[in-house]
């Protein structure tokens, strides 16, 4: 069971397109009913959905962590669920950098800390077919996650690399918008919802790995 409520947890921060742009709406619409000149700084900065995204990334990190602990005494594979930790771990660091940036979020120029965090966040993807790897076997729907987050990879990289040529360019990502969209709001979502999927599919019991 402390597996599935690890994988259930490692999925948030895949969800973060999805769940801020649902908090921005109910903020949205609660600005237009009781004006909040806060609040509607906050929305403007990008600072509540960076706020969203920490608290999502700690929360993945926690599951990473716990995966990994109880991984290590049933999975021979454990091994490869270490840079998803590491990864999240950083994430966590770069949001408290991104916070605190003193400018509006993701506008130019594009600062050290927002380049390190769209980068963290593409190499998301590769981690996560690691992570599916340490328990590959595990269930019979494993190959399809594994799938999914390869797919996932190969575009996060390529986005990558063109996003970095970009801002070492111009301190800009407004060329590669449609790209950086996409990732966000379909492919790591995607991945997230692999993490659910596996949350509920997974059985401790069906380990044939299992340490006494």
């Amino acid at each position: 069971m402390k597996i599935n409520i690890a994988l259930a947890l490692t999925s948030a921060v895949f969800l973060m397109a999805w769940i801020t742009g649902f908090v921005s709406v109910i903020f949205s619409s609660m600005s237009v009913t009781t004006p909040d000149p806060v609040m509607s700084d906050l929305l403007a900065s990008g600072l509540l959905f960076i706020a969203i995204i920490e608290l999502l990334s700690i929360i993945s990190f926690s599951g990473s962590m716990l995966f990994l602990l109880k991984a290590r005494k049933i999975l021979s594979r454990w091994y490869l669920a270490v840079p998803m930790c590491i990864f999240l771990s950083l994430l966590v660091i770069t949001n408290f950098l991104v916070y605190f940036n003193g400018k509006p979020f993701l506008s130019e120029p594009i600062s050290t800390a927002e380049t390190l965090w769209i980068a963290l966040l593409a190499l998301l993807s590769p981690c996560s077919v690691l992570f599916f790897l340490s328990s590959y076997g595990q269930d019979s729907s494993t190959k399809v996650y594994i799938v999914v987050s390869s797919a996932a990879s190969l575009f996060s990289i390529f986005f990558l690399f063109l996003t970095l040529i970009e801002i070492s360019r111009w301190a800009s990502i407004e060329a590669v918008v449609l790209p950086l969209i996409f990732y966000w709001t379909i492919l790591m979502p995607a991945i997230g919802v692999c993490f659910l999927s596996n949350a509920t599919m997974y059985r401790e019991n069906d380990n044939s790995e299992e340490e006494p």
